[in-house]
């Protein structure tokens, strides 16, 4: 059978893994002159430098991407596991108040670092184990409450504005949108991640497995370079057909299955250019599937594509990503040290690729340091201008996030620390580059391609993989996965369940729950659908019940004796 993917992203891609694999011939359809989507990476022509969408990694429960990683060959004798997942990165979290008397090792240490009272940490800890030892209640209440709304009451104002600042570069949500459900399952996945992953010994060290707690690895060099590039020759040496600047325009239906498409304008297409095959996996963005589904408004009676709409409904996630050149090497007092200013307006993140990219990746003509930083939150004005970043020039975003890098004094001693007494001011920078897709605006930022991302609002609305017609189906992160988090494994595990749809063979390793949490929730479940209380405060209360009753008959003991 001919299978037509629209959309070479992580999830498009995964799609065409699978089911070239199973002997079908498969064309794949893509807006943009590369793979990679959200994660394609790309060299300026004028100096070299490499420039990503934004920074990403990978957390020790990405079980469905590991698994994929380790199918695609590197060279002739490794995988794409085998060579270009670096070893964890050291999250610093990073606050700037004027009093502050960490010393820099202290930033490493979370207890510390987050700067909170045994309150707040008990409060921390309580909110998260509710989202963990739930199921239903999560997914329908806890996803529509706020987290930082929901812990602000319960924290000091210092512990609070920590916590709520790593919302941006560690579960990639800004914290005005961030759901108790998300934030939990983020943290529960790093802390019960479930099976080991295992690497060799390499030139960096022994033996090392990625596991529960163990942090986030990188991408050994820049995206496209290291992973998509040798995914597609891998995809087209197995039979599959790329078809670049080929963006989607509509899907022709008949009542009752998808007949063909049309292309709109591109530069390798006029518009119009028709597409027939016997399958077909929509792998766009939910942005671009519901202005398709627009132009084909019968589909929408689909109760899965009826739920495009409303999955928007909270607009695109503005997370902008910029690259900050230096012509000298600087150290970092770890390894790999990722660094997130948690008192910066835009909730900026901060990381030098040359921590995890071997000296043979070229940093760009006569870089000898390169910080990729990501501004996480968009609604917050800055310091310089007084405005969000949604509403800021080019000009005025980089005086921000430049300010705002230069007003921690936590992270320039950090950076003493690693360089001889030499402050961050000491070295010039070369350039400031921004991911080129965004155009900024008075009127407001846009992006070229709008990037989704589960709030308060939008997690209800998740679409299924397979729809009521037979020849359609989905892919992409927004879609209902187990892995439940917009996330490169989120993609990736929707794109395997595609190709499941079709192909019942196809292979989707599961989440990690204990199974003390699994109790739990099948007995929330229970206490949830009977409209009570959730389990931990009736097991709590059954147990101060229980404890009462106990001292009462001991009492009574007593007497008689």
């Amino acid at each position: 059978m001919t299978i037509a993917i629209f959309g070479a992203g992580v999830a498009g891609l995964s799609a065409a893994h699978e089911l070239v694999r199973r002997g079908h011939r498969v064309e794949v359809y893509e807006r943009n002159g590369a793979a990679g989507g959200f994660f394609r990476s790309a060299r300026r022509e004028a100096d070299d430098l490499p420039t990503e969408y934004s920074w990403h990694g990978f957390g020790p429960w990405y079980h469905n991407t590991f698994d994929l990683l380790r199918q695609i060959p590197f060279d002739d004798e490794h995988s794409l596991y085998d060579r270009v997942l670096s070893r964890p990165v050291e999250y610093a979290v990073v606050p700037n108040p004027a009093d502050d008397d960490l010393d820099p090792d202290d930033l490493f240490d979370k207890p510390k670092a987050f700067r909170m009272t045994a309150a707040d940490k008990a409060w921390l800890a309580w909110g998260l184990l509710k989202a963990w030892s739930t199921n239903r209640r999560s997914k329908e209440r806890y996803a529509r409450t706020n987290a930082a709304a929901y812990w602000k009451p319960r924290m000091s104002a210092v512990g609070h504005a920590t916590w709520r600042a790593l919302f941006g570069p560690w579960i990639g949500a800004d914290w005005p949108v961030a759901s108790i459900h998300h934030v939990g399952l983020f943290f529960g996945r790093n802390v019960r991640s479930g099976p080991r992953h295992t690497h060799p010994a390499d030139a960096e060290g022994p033996a090392w497995a990625h596991e529960s707690l163990g942090g986030w690895s990188l991408l050994r060099g820049p995206s496209n370079e290291w992973w998509f590039d040798k995914w597609v020759a891998d995809l087209e040496r197995r039979g599959v057909t790329f078809h670049w600047e080929a963006p989607l325009e509509t899907l022709r239906f008949d009542g009752e299955r998808v007949t063909g498409a049309a292309l709109a304008t591109g530069a390798a297409v006029a518009t119009g250019a028709a597409v027939e095959a016997d399958l077909y996996v929509l792998a766009v963005t939910p942005f671009a599937a519901a202005d398709v589904l627009a132009r084909t408004p019968e589909l929408e009676a689909d109760p899965q594509l009826q739920k495009f709409r409303p999955l928007i409904q909270d607009g695109p996630h503005t997370q902008v990503s910029f690259r900050i050149a230096f012509d000298e090497p600087m150290a970092w007092p770890r390894d790999r040290t990722a660094v997130a200013l948690t008192d910066s307006e835009f909730d900026l993140t901060l990381f030098a690729q040359e921590q995890a990219w071997p000296p043979r990746v070229d940093l760009g003509d006569g870089v000898a340091s390169l910080w990729t930083c990501t501004a996480c939150v968009a609604s917050v004005p800055g310091r310089v201008h007084g405005k969000p970043l949604r509403t800021c020039t080019k000009e005025e975003f980089l005086d921000e996030v430049l300010a705002q890098i230069r007003a921690s004094d936590a992270l320039d001693r950090m950076i003493r620390q690693a360089n001889g007494g030499r402050g961050l001011d000491t070295f010039p920078i070369a350039r400031v580059e921004v991911w080129p897709e965004w155009t900024f605006s008075p009127d407001g930022i846009e992006p070229d391609q709008p990037k989704w991302v589960t709030t308060t609002n939008t997690r209800p609305h998740r679409p299924t993989q397979a729809t009521s017609v037979p020849n359609l189906v989905l892919a992409g992160a927004h879609t209902e996965t187990e892995a439940d988090i917009w996330s490169i494994e989120g993609a990736v595990e929707s794109g395997r369940r595609a190709a499941r749809v079709f192909e019942p063979d196809v292979v989707v390793l599961k989440q990690h729950k204990p199974l003390p949490l699994r109790l739990t929730a099948r007995l929330d479940d229970g206490l949830y659908a009977l409209g009570l209380p959730h389990v931990l405060s009736v097991l709590g209360a059954g147990a101060a019940a229980g404890l009462v009753l106990g001292l009462s008959r001991a009492g009574e003991g007593r007497r008689i004796r």
